[in-house]
């Protein structure tokens, strides 16, 4: 079904109404009554698809925004390069700034690199990992390597002394 710009433009403005109303606490069924919908059935679902729909725009936005912050710190870093490779003290010193500006930007300053179990995806992923040893009795290389050769040869010949 084809609808004319001057329909959907009618429709905006009634499912804005619809939103502005429900924020001020209006109940979807005087809503209804108030701006000529079928039901507070039809007000919800107006007012969630205006809602689903902003969320979406402002996504889109903070998207292209993030990737607009991301290339003019590419363009920063580009032209600092050179002046990095020669050891200039103070354009390292800006693209470190620019390093951990783009770290912050794309979350990559949350991600736990010490193994604890907070959530992120490293530490998920190694929890996994050590859990799927335990269960099959698959030993760590590394960490049987460390026990067997240093922690308890060390502790064996302490024994002597006692």
């Amino acid at each position: 079904m084809v609808v004319s710009k001057a329909r959907q433009v009618e429709i905006s403005q009634r499912r804005y109404q619809a939103v502005q109303m429900r924020i001020a606490g209006v109940s979807p069924t005087v809503i209804a009554e108030r701006l000529g919908y079928a039901g507070a059935a039809s007000v919800s679902k107006d007012i969630d698809r205006a809602l689903q729909k902003a969320a979406k725009q402002e996504q889109m936005a903070s998207e292209q925004l993030l990737k607009l912050e991301i290339d003019r710190l590419d363009r920063i870093m580009a032209s600092l390069w050179p002046k990095v490779i020669k050891g200039e003290v103070q354009a390292c010193e800006t693209a470190l700034k620019c390093i951990n500006r783009r770290s912050s930007l794309l979350g990559l300053d949350l991600i736990n690199r010490n193994g604890l179990a907070d959530g992120d995806m490293a530490s998920l992923l190694g929890n996994m990992l050590i859990q799927l040893q335990q269960r099959h009795a698959v030993p760590d290389p590394d960490t049987d390597s460390i026990l067997e050769g240093e922690v308890l040869g060390e502790i064996e010949s302490g024994d002597d002394d006692l």
